[in-house]
């Protein structure tokens, strides 16, 4: 081989190298196939919406088996949530759901497409947008009262802008409505969240699952609405979480199939493998050192609280400790209702009344003798209490969106 086939193998080699590196250090594309599977991180998952109901006190049961089923051990007192792209069903599993609604269930669908024979049964006609390929489309989604909603969410991803319709002698509340907002030409706003009884129970129908996904929950501005959506749920009742009917939901059929589906758990998978081989034909009988046992720190927190509120207890004057609670209500205001605190009583009294849900004669009450309370040049043990008492009454009287009739 002459030197300049050497320099020209070296060149390939050194290239090829180069975009092998390219490819697998570049960041994989966006996965936008819709998922609602819990435990899932894509845009159209729904781990974060599963994260956050966890969080919630209620007595939440997943369901993993059919419908048809479940329904058999199902209480009758009870919501049970299907949230997906398409809520599968049939004639007799839609007969045995909708007995179940009659004899006073919750039955909670969030779903783009719904079966005909479902929705017949009901006397509901599904219908969409008319499609315009020209622009892009843009969605707006507002509530109806009882909901609270204080501006249209949009969402400018791929959606067909479904909703409901259905005759007059139908019996429906209307709880939300979307309108393309991008065809000047559009149809106008069309319900697209609706309740209606059934029997002793209640049906409630949601044509946008995307309001559940992690893509619209890590929106700021779009996670209100979907609380507003949850506050049909009653959740003194037992609440059923469907994870049998999902679009993203995986059937294992091998034990090392996650690990060899993901390209970078496959490559750990055999580098640990190759290794494991190596460790055993030249290190197997080396001895590992001992290792040096280190005693975490000790937790001093109890300690230093009890140390800062002796100091506190210790004080006649209690007008530094008033006046720090006072600060750490405002800013929790400052922070949780995004409000101005420099502006005036009224002003400040009907901000905070419109943002928490608290009645206005009850924060205008607050914020009065919270500012008497701040003008005072001494503070007691007696006016703590009173300051304390007055924010735990506000923060207990706080409305997020449950204010909805629940089924039955």
């Amino acid at each position: 081989m002459s030197r300049g086939q050497k320099i020209l193998l070296g060149s390939l080699t050194f290239l090829i190298l180069v975009v092998l590196l390219l490819i697998f250090s570049s960041p994989p594309p966006v996965d936008w196939s819709p998922s609602y599977v819990q435990d899932d991180s894509r845009p159209l998952g729904a781990k974060v919406f599963y994260d956050q109901v966890k969080k919630v006190d209620a007595d939440f049961r997943e369901v993993n088996s059919p419908p048809y089923e479940a329904i058999e051990e199902a209480p009758q007192e009870a919501t049970y949530v299907f949230v997906n792209s398409i809520f599968e069903t049939d004639p007799e599993e839609t007969e045995v759901l909708l007995n179940w609604v009659r004899g006073g269930g919750h039955l909670f669908i969030s779903a783009s497409t719904i079966p005909t024979n479902f929705l017949d049964s009901l006397g509901i006609i599904e219908d969409v947008h008319p499609e315009n390929f020209e622009i892009e489309r843009r969605f707006a989604l507002s509530l109806e009262k009882p909901m609270i909603l204080a501006d249209p969410v949009t969402y400018d991803k791929f959606h067909y802008g479904e909703f409901y319709e259905w005759a007059d002698s139908v019996e429906v509340q209307v709880l939300g409505k979307i309108s393309d907002t991008s065809d000047p030409d559009s149809i106008g706003a069309k319900p697209n969240f609706i309740q209606l009884k059934a029997g002793n129970g209640m049906v409630t129908l949601h044509a946008f699952p995307e309001a559940f996904t992690n893509y619209f929950l890590l929106d700021s501005t779009s996670k209100f609405y979907t609380e507003q959506v949850l506050g049909t749920w009653d959740l003194d009742r037992p609440i059923l979480l469907d994870q049998y009917i999902k679009a993203g939901k995986v059937i294992n059929t091998s034990p090392l199939y996650l690990v060899l589906n993901n390209p970078y758990l496959k490559a750990a998978y055999f580098t640990c493998l190759v290794l494991l081989v190596l460790w055993v034909v030249f290190e197997g009988k080396r001895r590992q050192k001992a290792i040096k046992i280190i005693t975490p720190p000790k937790n001093q927190s109890l300690e230093f609280a009890k140390t800062i509120s002796s100091i506190y207890l210790g004080r006649k004057d209690m007008t530094e400790l008033g006046q720090l609670q006072i600060k750490l209500f405002w800013d929790y205001c400052r922070t949780k209702f995004n409000f101005q605190i420099e502006e005036s009583k009224e002003e400040i009294a009907i901000s905070l009344s419109n943002k928490s849900g608290v009645a206005l004669d009850l924060s205008e009450n607050l914020v009065k003798k919270l500012r008497l309370y701040e003008a005072k040049p001494q503070l007691n043990a007696e006016d703590i209490l009173q300051i304390h008492q007055l924010i735990e009454d506000f923060k207990s009287k706080q409305i997020h969106g449950r204010d909805l009739q629940p089924a039955g």
